[in-house]
């Protein structure tokens, strides 16, 4: 019986912080940007800004599903091929499609990413 693929406690604390600062930085930009009535009523008049520029990269990205779709895929390689980085790639990525109205293809990652702790290990 070969033993299930097992992250070292440092790639854990790592996919753990990614997915918290991803989750923080997610809800800045959503209550900040996306929520915020009077930006969002000036960047409908017509005002030029960065962070009209953001708001709109933000409400276009959740619109489209694009984070949910790439952290899915990322959930796929992670349950391909186990490793650090693809656990803490999809955990950063399934935390900003979570927070940013993604949130059944993000929790599809994360659902693949947790199948990879289950899946024996390479010898």
């Amino acid at each position: 019986m070969s033993r299930a693929y097992l992250p070292s406690p440092l790639t854990m604390i790592a996919t753990l912080a990614a997915f918290a600062a991803a989750l923080a930085a997610a809800a800045a930009a959503r209550y900040g940007l996306v929520e915020n009535t009077p930006l969002g009523h000036a960047c409908e008049a017509g005002a030029t800004s960065l962070a009209c520029t953001v708001r709109y990269a933000v409400n276009e990205g959740f619109r489209t599903l694009v984070p949910g779709i790439v952290a899915v895929a990322l959930g796929l390689w992670c349950l391909w091929k186990p490793g650090p980085l693809p656990l803490v790639l999809t955990a950063l990525v399934a935390g900003l499609g979570l927070m940013l109205f993604n949130a059944w293809p993000s929790a599809l990652a994360l659902t693949l990413a947790l199948l990879t702790l289950a899946r024996p290990a390479r010898a």
